[in-house]
């Protein structure tokens, strides 16, 4: 796996070791990792963060993973995540400007992936199948990825030829996106003990229940908090779930398949969850 990203512990800053405490009060058990972006330290709040296999020239062209992160949440807390998703053959960016909360920091992250694809002097340049982007996101990020997959497919021809948008992971998203506006497949990954985004809560109501034109899914996981997916790939306990998604949007993966698709899907007998659902247009997906 390639990258420039460095990460160090985050309790090496004032702020980072806030979020350090905080995160293990409530409930994690790894320490947290991040860059040197404000207010972690002295660099920009705002960048992209790229991860891609380091074979990628012998590769054939990897899809795309623009993951944007949570509110005030550190791109490097991502790094563990970012670096699985490599390992599956994903391209992946982690765009960041602290709040994480609208529309443009994806469009950042996506933005960046296609320069990177069309400049000769990248690595990437020509390797990133931009026909299979996935927009993935956590809090905040979940609710900006939904807010740019709201508008992305209608105008991603004018962007690039190329480019379409293969589907969305919704991990505890934030309350300002609103399903209906979603036409592309989503899964929602919500938590049992997530009391910041509760299952029953917006990404139930007006995010899942709204998804009319577009196959989609919720899964509650049992043990998982707002803040599982940052500590730790084996204490998320949803992450396996969360890679059968990008595997099955991505590669058409046929034993990931098996958990979304047909009238025996998996997911809704996986012991990990507390309750899962899809919706009609999902019942009908071969």
């Amino acid at each position: 796996m390639a990258t420039t990203v460095r990460v160090n512990p985050c309790q090496d800053s004032a702020y980072g070791m806030f979020q350090h405490i905080v995160v293990h009060m409530l409930g994690n058990r790894e320490d947290l990792t991040c860059t040197q972006a404000f207010p972690y330290g002295l660099d920009s709040p705002i960048g992209v963060s790229t991860y891609y296999p380091a074979d990628i020239a012998d590769l054939d062209d990897a899809p795309l993973i623009v993951l944007t992160p949570g509110i005030a949440v550190d791109s490097g807390m991502y790094d563990e995540m970012a670096r699985q998703f490599v390992s599956r053959g994903f391209v992946v960016t982690i765009p960041h400007d602290f709040t994480n909360s609208l529309i443009h920091v994806p469009a950042l992250g996506l933005a960046v992936a296609l320069i990177a694809d069309r400049d000769p002097n990248s690595p990437l340049h020509n390797k990133i199948d931009l026909g299979r982007t996935i927009l993935a996101g956590h809090s905040a990020g979940g609710q900006a990825s939904q807010q740019l997959a709201a508008v992305l497919p209608a105008i991603a021809s004018q962007i690039d030829p190329t480019l379409k948008l293969a589907g969305v992971l919704a991990i505890a998203p934030g309350p300002l996106a609103v399903g209906s506006l979603i036409n592309v497949p989503t899964l929602y990954l919500t938590g049992y003990n997530d009391w910041v985004v509760p299952d029953f809560g917006w990404v139930r109501w007006w995010q899942y229940n709204l998804t009319a034109n577009a196959p989609a899914w919720i899964a509650n996981a049992r043990g998982v908090s707002h803040f599982s997916p940052v500590d730790g790939l084996d204490n998320y306990r949803a992450d396996g779930t969360a890679v059968a998604w990008l595997e099955y949007l991505a590669f058409g993966n046929e034993t990931a398949k098996q958990f979304f698709v047909g009238p025996d899907w998996q997911l809704r007998n996986d012991p990990t969850f507390y309750s899962v659902e899809r919706n009609a247009l999902a019942n009908n997906v071969q």
